[in-house]
Formats: C-alpha cells, sequence, structure tokens
C-alpha cells in the first residue's frame, strides 16, 4: 500500500492511527503497535521512529521488557510524557492461591523493573495512570511513585478494576501540590484531603461512594480553583438536602452522568454561572428532563452543551429533546446523542412553534435515521455546520444549505 501512496499520506494516516488522545484507539497497547509498523518496511520504521512524540505515551504491562522500555526512551526526547502503569493481574488468579503466589512474585518483579527502568530516568513525565486490581496493587505502586519526585508530573489518575474505598497513600506523594489533574475511579474523596492539592483544576470521580451530602458540600467547597468536574455515576446520601453549593466561578466544564433519580437532585443542588461545556448523559428520557427541570440555568449559560441517554421510548426522547431545547439560550454547539425520529419530531415542533436554532455553530445528532430525517437537519434550520452519527460513526457531515 506505501508505495502507490505518497510518503505524507502515509505518513498522515499513522500519526491519526498512534495517536493516543483519538477515543477510537485507546484500547490498542501502543508499544506493540509501534513496534509492529516498525517491522513493516524500512519506510514505515523511518517515519514511526522520526516521531518522538508517537513515543510520548507507554503502558508498562507486567509482561513488559526493560529493553522494550529502553527503546521507548531512547527515542523520546520530548516532554510531557505519558505513563500508563498497568498493574493488573490474569482474571484466572483471583480464586486460586498457588497462582495467586506467582503472581505476586511477577508483581515484585514488575515493581523492581519500573524504580530500576522509569524512576531513574530523564522522562519528564506529565501523567500518570494506574490501573490495577484493587487496593494492594494501588498502594505498591504510589508507594514507588512517592519515591521519585517528578517536577513536571500535572495529572494522576487511579483505575483499580475492584472497589476501592480509600485511594491509599496518594496525598503523601510530594507532588501533590503541582498536580492540577486528579481523576479517581471507585475511591472515596472522603478518605482523600483534597486540601493538600491546591493546584487542582480538573477533579473526575467514577463510580464513587461520597458519603452524605453534608460531606459531599465540604468536598465541593474545597474546589476553589476548579475548572473541570466529573461526576460519574457517583452515590451520595442524603441527598434530599435542600442546601445549595455555590461553585466557583472558574468552573467552565461539567460532565455529569447518573442512572438514579437522585442525579436530577444532586444537579438541582448546584449553582453554577455560566459554563463553556455542560455534558449530561441520563439513564432515560425522564431522567434527562428532570435533570433540565431541576436547574434550567445551568442548561440556559451553556455555551456548548452534550446531552444523551439510553434508549427510551419515542414520548419520553420527545419531550427531552424539547426540554433542552426550550432551556437553551446561551448555547452554540449542541450534541445529541440516542436521538433518532423521536428528537428530530422534538425539531420540527420546536421550530414550528417558533423556535430558532439558526445561530448555532453546530449541531451533532447521533442515532438511527432515515434519508427524510436527515435532509432535514441539514436543510438549513440547525446550524451553521452539522453532523451526523449513525452506529458509533459519521455518516454525513457538512455546513448548512
Amino acid at each position: 500500500m506505501h508505495q502507490s501512496l505518497p510518503t505524507e499520506m502515509v505518513e498522515a494516516i499513522l500519526l491519526e492511527a498512534l495517536d493516543p488522545s483519538n477515543p477510537n484507539t485507546t484500547w490498542v497497547d501502543f508499544v506493540d503497535l509501534r513496534r509492529t509498523l516498525c517491522l513493516v518496511c524500512k519506510i514505515w520504521k523511518t517515519l514511526v521512529e522520526g516521531h518522538s512524540t508517537l513515543w510520548s505515551t507507554i503502558t508498562i504491562q507486567r509482561f513488559s521488557t526493560p529493553a522494550l522500555l529502553r527503546r521507548c526512551m531512547d527515542i523520546y526526547k520530548g516532554t510531557d510524557a505519558v505513563l500508563t502503569i498497568d498493574a493488573r493481574a490474569r482474571k484466572d488468579t483471583v480464586k486460586d492461591k498457588k497462582l495467586q503466589k506467582v503472581e505476586n512474585v511477577h508483581m515484585d518483579r514488575f515493581l523492581a523493573m519500573i524504580g530500576a527502568e522509569v524512576m531513574p530516568s530523564a522522562w519528564k513525565v506529565a501523567r500518570v495512570t494506574v490501573k490495577s486490581g484493587g487496593e494492594r496493587e494501588i498502594e505498591q505502586v504510589t508507594n514507588l511513585l512517592a519515591q521519585h519526585s517528578w517536577p513536571s508530573l500535572q495529572a494522576l489518575a487511579l483505575q483499580p478494576s475492584s472497589n476501592m474505598g480509600a485511594a491509599p497513600r496518594v496525598f503523601d506523594l510530594p507532588q501533590t501540590h503541582q498536580i492540577t489533574t486528579l481523576h479517581l475511579d471507585t475511591a472515596s474523596p472522603r478518605h482523600i484531603p483534597l486540601s493538600v492539592f491546591p493546584s487542582l483544576h480538573d477533579l473526575a470521580l467514577r463510580n464513587s461512594d461520597c458519603g452524605h451530602w453534608n460531606g459531599f458540600e465540604t468536598i465541593l467547597h474545597l474546589l476553589t480553583h476548579i475548572r473541570r468536574l466529573t461526576l460519574d455515576k457517583i452515590k451520595i446520601a442524603g441527598w434530599h438536602s435542600d442546601r445549595v453549593v455555590q461553585m466557583p466561578d472558574t468552573l467552565d466544564t461539567l460532565r455529569f452522568s447518573y442512572e438514579s433519580v437522585e442525579g436530577a437532585a444532586v444537579l438541582a443542588r448546584l449553582e453554577i454561572g455560566g459554563l463553556e461545556t455542560l455534558e449530561i448523559r441520563a439513564y432515560g428520557g425522564r431522567d434527562l428532563r428532570d435533570a433540565v427541570a431541576s436547574n434550567p440555568s445551568i442548561f440556559a449559560r451553556s455555551r456548548k452543551i452534550t446531552v444523551a441517554q439510553r434508549h427510551d421510548s419515542e414520548l419520553e426522547t420527545r419531550e427531552a429533546t424539547l426540554a433542552v431545547l426550550h432551556a437553551m439560550h446561551d448555547v452554540v454547539r449542541l450534541d445529541m446523542a440516542c436521538f433518532g425520529p423521536p428528537g428530530v419530531a422534538a425539531l420540527k415542533e420546536f421550530v414550528s412553534k417558533g423556535g430558532q436554532l439558526e445561530d448555532l455553530e453546530e449541531v451533532k445528532c447521533g442515532g438511527i435515521f432515515n434519508e427524510a430525517d436527515m435532509q432535514y437537519i441539514a436543510g438549513g434550520k440547525f446550524g451553521q455546520k452539522f453532523v451526523i452519527m449513525q452506529h458509533g460513526g459519521v455518516v454525513r457531515r457538512g455546513h448548512a444549505k
């Protein structure tokens, strides 16, 4: 293929395929993929090794070798490296005590390799993600991280496979004062004194037990400089409290995902000024409608809105879409997922009653559409640009007629 394509085009394809920020390639083990592409031919090897930024993302797994790590470090000479430490064991060792002993030995070797090859290196690591089976692996890796001071470390993400009541030693790291991004999966923020992260701008809590609303309110009050806040399927007790939390003016992005009635109740307790980006992912159309009703001012003051729901009845989808459209005021970009024909019907009803959407910069619609629906979306009444997504892929994009 490379012999029939210009070198510049092959280079562009490889850069897109190896871009770690591309959501369609996050599953790839980039280390193995880069090595494989280098073996295709001399041209591909030169192209891949010629872009040091492609080697800025490295995943260290239990089967990684020191030689492989050194190769990545030798090629990569830039800054802001992204390091993922995958300490997860094989699933078949969970219940087998003999295999667990073997895995413990492998874990010791794994940690020793990281300590010998990665910690002393000249890498300027900007982000570290730790994947593990539970608290024990997280604690082992964070203890190792605490022994080394990376002056450029700004982001830390902990992703255990099982529920983690606390995030061991994460607040003992010497880099807490400089960390701006903290992502916690299944970890309870109650056990992490966020006051030790004075520079925190981006906080994500996923599948976390945040305790009682009173405690969660205290957590939110500590986020004095927060810019991006992600609350994904968090659990809160006492959410029926009437107390409202005033979020700081620095907050410009809120991503909120929930699957129960408490989601809308939590959203109603947040007093937020104008947002640049608002993303709401609800379980169904009724939940999305409740979210709009609970705090319509958030929708009115946001410039970029993304709303998504799981498949629901046509009536609920239509009503939820209408609720979002009526609540919007300052929005310039609108992204509606799980939209489909009921959403198109809502658009038609909104426009027929005098609703105006022509001034939007971009409208993105996701769902299963027929040709008539796609023609209607592209007809010029819904923004200067449009993107139609179907089955996860872009079906049509362009400028409104």
